[in-house]
């Protein structure tokens, strides 16, 4: 086990775990928190699928038919979210349509949304692409080089500012 990295030391990198604040967040965005204020957690995984895959099998559409967002029970009412109601999540990226889950395992601040979400029985073709851009949680995460992680190059699929109301 290496605790400073040699090889990031190399390259100029910070060979120590350190903290940085997410881009986007109530702290380091306080005026795009006033639009956007709870905070995203895009990496929901559930069963029976594996990340994108599966959604063809029928037994599995059966026992998961739609994307679920967990929200917190107190922070539904404010928003005049019932459960099992489809919501809209918003980022300043773009928006997504998923059933809302309430349940107390989440932090009253915080949205999670499942993710890899796509609808094998929707047109292939362009512009639908299965549907990919109706509830995929891709659709509201950052790609810009100023949100990439220097040490590992990705990009975060949490920590992002959004808001859920009911859709219409």
């Amino acid at each position: 086990m290496e605790i400073c990295s040699s090889i990031f030391a190399r390259f100029g990198l910070e060979p120590l775990p350190v903290y940085r604040e997410p881009v986007e967040s109530p702290v380091s965005n306080p005026e795009l928190a006033k639009d956007y204020p709870l905070i995203l957690i895009a990496t929901g995984k559930f069963m029976p699928f594996y990340h994108s895959e599966l959604r063809q099998i029928q037994s599995a559409i059966q026992e998961q038919p739609y994307p679920i967002t967990d929200i917190h029970p107190k922070t539904a009412q404010e928003l005049g979210i019932s459960d099992d109601a489809w919501i809209w999540i918003e980022t300043v990226r773009g928006k997504i349509k998923q059933k809302a889950h309430l349940t107390d395992e989440v932090h009253p601040a915080m949205l999670r949304v499942q993710h890899g979400w796509w609808f094998p029985d929707k047109p292939s073709a362009e512009p639908s692409l299965h549907g990919i851009w109706e509830s995929s949680s891709n659709v509201l995460c950052p790609v810009g080089a100023e949100y990439c992680n220097p040490e590992v190059g990705g990009w975060p699929h949490t920590a992002l500012l959004c808001k859920a109301y009911k859709a219409e």
